[in-house]
């Protein structure tokens, strides 16, 4: 018990010794791990969002007025890339269309009559004839435009593929500049009680003993700021998805399921202190080797 006490209470005094140094490095691992975890975030938003206009790849072909809507439907769906094919009446569409605007469908009663023409939801039967089959839409003279989310996915894609790497490329920097920070500090503390611990040697103390206190240090003091990272997303996050979806209700896919932003709060803290101790412990390994050192 009395080893247990002196451990706490030296930790204690080395969290207090060095106060600056300790913000510095708590401040430091909180920016870190914050910017990882918004990050994270966005990368998975883009993967959700790049699913999801995937799995709903609509060819939306809008029908000159006049035309035989019957006989050009009964024309598309003869083709073989065609899977599945909706006619989608102006009230309809109107309809849809107030749905989707939510809140700000009032602004649909300034004008005066429905401007929407008929037109088709095509579902081909597989991604790669999505552009023969709008090839084929804007080829037919009945046909007034052709509306489909296949450019949409290609950008989404390349953003997808940038939001990764920008994701890994934070992971690498928060540990270069964490570890960087923690070093030193614990650094910093040992040799300003370098004289002390040398004293404690000669007494017979173990290595265990005097160095405890240290990896403690630096692992509490990550462990805090990946709690405050954590802390910052959540207060930053939800409400920002939150206000997004009221502004652009049409907007599908975002992660906002707590038990995923849980989880992520979880192994952001487990990584700022799983850091925090292994930069702790190389520093107090060293330290101790070389104070040991025979001349």
């Amino acid at each position: 018990m009395t080893t247990f006490n002196y451990i706490l209470r030296d930790t204690a005094r080395l969290l207090t010794r060095h106060c600056f140094l300790g913000i510095l490095t708590l401040v430091t691992t909180a920016a870190m791990m914050w910017i990882l975890g918004i990050t994270t975030l966005f990368s998975l938003n883009i993967q959700n969002l790049l699913q999801h206009l995937e799995s709903d790849l609509v060819v939306h072909a809008y029908i000159k007025r006049g035309s035989d809507v019957t006989q050009l439907a009964d024309t598309i769906r003869a083709m073989d890339s065609v899977g599945s094919l909706t006619a989608v009446s102006p009230q309809e569409a109107w309809t849809k269309l107030e749905d989707r605007m939510g809140s700000q469908s009032r602004s649909l009663d300034l004008l005066d009559e429905n401007p929407l023409p008929w037109s088709f939801e095509i579902r081909a039967r597989s991604v790669a004839d999505v552009n023969r089959l709008v090839s084929f839409l804007m080829a037919m003279s009945e046909i007034d435009d052709v509306v489909y989310s296949g450019l949409v996915v290609e950008r989404v894609s390349a953003i997808s593929r940038v939001a990764s790497k920008a994701a890994m490329t934070m992971f690498v920097l928060s540990i270069m500049i964490t570890s960087l920070v923690v070093y030193n500090t614990i650094h910093i503390s040992l040799y300003s009680r370098q004289e002390e611990i040398g004293i404690m040697f000669l007494v017979g103390a173990t290595r265990s003993y005097i160095s405890t206190p240290f990896v403690l240090q630096g692992t509490f003091l990550a462990f805090v700021g990946a709690l405050v990272a954590v802390l910052g997303i959540t207060s930053v996050y939800i409400p920002g998805v939150r206000l997004l979806q009221q502004s652009l209700p049409f907007l599908k896919g975002l992660v906002e399921d707590s038990r995923i932003i849980g989880s992520l709060g979880t192994l952001l803290a487990g990584f700022g202190a799983t850091l925090g101790w292994v930069c702790s412990f190389i520093v107090v390994t060293r330290f101790m080797s070389s104070v040991t050192k025979p001349l």
